[in-house]
């Protein structure tokens, strides 16, 4: 039975990744899949669905499982809508505003000075490379910095007379999502149980991944590049044509560059002097401000209509593209829990941990397969969003077998699908890179993928690290074990 059961919970999900590798859309992929899942496991292993009324098998009707079903989805959806699916929409729409209102090119345009100091040309890259991974932290979305990058610092790096293809490669190395507000640092701490610790867990756990990532990618670049241009010279492929594109000031006050760092600073001060403030709020009071001060600019209450409906719209936009492939994901997630094959081999490695000579091998095999599993399904699929919730559900319970903090299983899982993100040739990020490079996709990736991949090393090694630093107390795992009996 055991067997059966890990073979069609491994079937499952090579089925599932074949249609999203056909461009299915993956919101309905995950959604009639997990409710596929969900039924047939009942039958199959006996796993009640989540969040129904228990039923002894011989005494149910096919239609009360399908209804049950559905009705766990419904409950996925209020879930997730009233909380991790608000705060993404609040940080969306914050976005939003602060590129409508032209802070978000401002701040990226003032990015550029200090590139223009420095003399070696590998080191602008480097230095690039670190103004845009700082500003991340307040401009959440890849594509979005992207495309501001493009428009602000990459002309500024084709006038210093460095190729468009090595520029854009630089840029889509800016991959990591992170920081309190963003949305996948979000959706990490719910998945642990922690929603309401976004700020700790960044401070704690999420801050180091990033910076050993910052530090050896800054450190390599300029190292790398310049081989790769002695290649290219060597092969005689360094006639690239440079058209420097205009560079365009966008018209918005100065000061106005602090107001994206609001949310942050909110957070990071409500986390320090132990005051309960959740992102939504922070999000919204920022909005407020900013509102204030667009009305004693521009004395048009008209104005503040208009915008808030760009907020809206925002809003509305992320649900269809981030939050609901969320609940899908999650919905999928519950079905192969259901088949019982996560469980098993959760239970196997668990077994295999507590033998003292195997549990630190077990601990750094599950962030290997886990981290290497979202990175390659983020490469497939185009979207780290997608691979991240349905694989990153999965990872707590195993975790908490192998006695370490969930975080630190769930944070590799949630830095590799990034990096899948930054190798994938359909991502839109890449793809818009290409566009203005003049390249194929494949020619991005192709350059990049060394650096990546060190990047994957030194993401499990930092995993690693915390995890072996940070295991659970013996009587929580404890009382989490006997609370499943």
């Amino acid at each position: 039975m055991s067997g059966l059961m890990i073979v069609s919970t491994l079937l499952s999900v090579g089925i599932v990744a074949y249609y999203i590798l056909k461009n299915y859309n993956p919101i309905f992929v995950f959604l009639f899949s997990g409710l596929v899942l969900l039924v047939g496991a009942f039958y199959l292993t006996g796993s009640p669905i989540p969040k129904a009324p228990m039923r002894l098998l011989e005494e149910t009707s096919f239609l009360n499982v399908l209804l049950d079903s559905f009705a766990f989805i419904t409950a996925t959806f209020k879930a997730q809508l009233s909380g991790v699916g608000l705060i993404i929409m609040s940080v969306a729409g914050f976005a939003a505003y602060m590129k409508h209102i032209n802070v978000s090119a401002k701040l990226a345009f003032l990015a550029n000075k200090p590139l223009g100091r420095i003399q070696n040309k590998y080191l602008i890259l480097s230095g690039t490379f670190v103004v845009g991974m700082a500003l991340k932290i307040v401009i959440s979305s890849y594509a979005g910095l992207l495309l501001l990058l493009l428009a602000c610092i990459y002309p500024v790096l084709l006038a210093l007379r460095i190729r468009p293809i090595t520029a854009v490669c630089v840029l889509s190395l800016i991959a990591l999502d992170y920081g309190p507000k963003d949305g996948s640092s979000i959706n990490m701490a719910d998945m642990v149980g922690q929603k309401d610790n976004v700020v700790g867990l960044f401070l704690n756990y999420q801050l180091w991944s990033v910076l050993a990532y910052v530090v050896v990618i800054a450190l390599l670049i300029p190292l790398y590049f310049a081989w790769v241009d002695k290649r290219d010279k060597a092969k005689g492929a360094l006639s690239d044509a440079v058209e420097i594109p205009q560079i365009i000031n966008p018209k918005c006050p100065t000061f106005y560059i602090l107001f994206p760092w609001f949310p942050v600073v909110f957070l990071f001060a409500a986390y320090f002097l132990q005051i309960k403030l959740d992102v939504v709020t922070a999000n919204f009071v920022s909005i407020a401000f900013v509102f204030v001060v667009e009305f004693v600019r521009h004395r048009d209450a008209k104005k503040l209509g208009e915008d808030i409906v760009v907020i809206l719209k925002a809003m509305a936009e992320i649900f269809v593209s981030v939050v609901s492939i969320i609940i899908a994901a999650g919905v999928f997630a519950e079905g192969i829990k259901a088949l019982g094959g996560v469980g098993i081999l959760a239970n196997a490695v668990s077994s295999l941990a507590k033998q003292g000579e195997f549990a630190t091998f077990a601990v750094l095999v599950s962030i290997v397969v886990f981290s290497f599993l979202v990175y390659f399904a983020s490469v497939i699929m185009g979207s780290g969003i997608a691979a991240f919730n349905a694989f990153g559900r999965l990872a707590p319970e195993v975790a908490t077998k192998l006695g370490i903090a969930p975080i630190t299983l769930v944070l590799p899982i949630e830095i590799a699908s990034c990096l899948g993100r930054a190798a994938s040739p359909i991502a839109g990020g890449i793809l818009a890179l290409a566009g203005f490079a003049k390249v194929s996709p494949m020619e991005i990736i192709k350059r990049t993928a060394p650096l990546l991949l060190i990047a994957m090393i030194v993401n499990i090694l930092v995993a690693f690290y915390l995890a072996k630093a940070n295991p659970l107390p013996p009587q929580k795992e404890q009382i989490q074990i006997e609370s499943r009996f």
